[in-house]
């Protein structure tokens, strides 16, 4: 019964989360990450250089519009470097929650272990069983100890990773809400469109503007007609470069999409396998209930929703990792997860 009350004990500890820290809390870290001050500064030195050449009377029409460029692209890439430090610690914040999870159902899988054991001597002394079946429980229960070993061992590196993330304790976290996985994807034209101003077409596009820009500023009058005939091939090479660099982004841009849809459909199968170890469940407690099965039997089947339970979160933060995935590698924002 020590085994019985422990096992319920855990399922009550699984089921409750107290909650000290949220994700949204965790991203707020990401201003203090050391790709994001960097950038940071990049930035604030790009705007004082765009100012002095702005206010600088001899300063040439390509002057400032280098100078421009690179305030933009220097906002580019800081908006890009949060984004990075956001999928970082959402992914070890969710890794956090994962192990624990792990943990949680290891220890279950221990106190089971422990009860069959115990059964198995049971019989034995009874004459009902064979030495063989005590070995093989106590293979069993060493395996289980093993596996929890394990994961309090995963549990504790994860902490330790989460916590030099943000500067702070990583012990009590909230679950992900489950909102959070229905953030909406933009359709084609605003991903198309945000894309634009993603760091690496945005180099592009300048390239080209700046071959554009010198090719302007040169007149028949003085330049010789090698300079503009070398001045319009840059243009030719840098509009070719930036269809190609466009076309390689929506690529990606679209299989970044596929994973967040190929992880949501794997999201529904396990809300459907947990929906039915939930049943199964159900409908083995009645059975115990009326005296038809043992309740070693009962806690075999609530370890197998435990499990189910895990899989259905672990799937919860496969789309949200699949999001954040896709806002960081894509250098775009997402409505939801960008206003940390």
């Amino acid at each position: 019964m020590i085994a019985i009350r422990t096992l319920a004990l855990l399922t009550l500890l699984f089921a409750s989360h107290a909650a000290a820290l949220d994700l949204p809390g965790a991203l707020q870290a990401a201003a203090s990450r050391t790709a994001v001050v960097n950038a940071q500064l990049e930035l604030d030195d790009a705007e004082r250089t765009r100012q002095r050449t702005e206010a600088d009377p001899l300063a040439l029409r390509i002057d400032r519009l280098q100078a421009a460029q690179t305030a933009e692209l220097a906002a580019a890439e800081l908006r890009s470097a949060r984004f990075g430090a956001y999928a970082e610690i959402a992914d070890a914040y969710m890794q956090v929650l994962a192990v624990e999870r792990q943990h949680a159902v290891a220890e279950m899988g221990v106190a089971l272990a422990e009860r069959s054991l115990e059964i198995a001597r049971i019989r034995v002394e009874r004459g009902a069983g064979t030495a063989l079946e005590v070995r093989e429980a106590e293979n069993e229960l060493a395996d289980a100890r093993n596996q929890a070993t394990d994961a309090r061992q995963g549990l504790d590196l994860a902490r330790t990773s989460l916590a030099s993330l943000i500067g702070m304790p990583a012990d009590d976290l909230e679950p992900v809400p489950d909102a959070w996985i229905d953030t909406p994807i933009p359709n084609d034209d605003t991903l198309h469109a945000r894309l634009e101003e993603a760091p690496t077409l945005l180099q592009a596009r300048h390239r080209l503007a700046l071959a554009e820009a010198s090719r302007e500023v040169l007149d028949p009058s003085y330049a010789p007609r090698r300079d503009i005939d070398q001045a319009e091939l840059r243009i030719a090479q840098a509009e070719e470069a930036l269809r190609e660099t466009r076309r390689g982004l929506i690529l990606q841009l679209q299989s970044l999409r596929d994973r967040v849809a190929s992880a949501r459909e794997a999201l529904a199968v396990a809300r459907d396998a947990r929906a039915n170890a939930l049943d199964q469940e159900e409908i083995d407690r009645q059975r115990l209930e009326a005296g038809l099965i043992a309740e070693i039997s009962f806690d075999s089947t609530r370890l197998a929703t435990r499990q189910a339970e895990v899989a259905e979160r672990t799937a919860v933060h496969d789309v949200v990792r699949a999001l954040f995935d896709l806002q960081a590698d894509a250098g775009i924002p997402l409505d939801g997860l960008d206003g940390f």
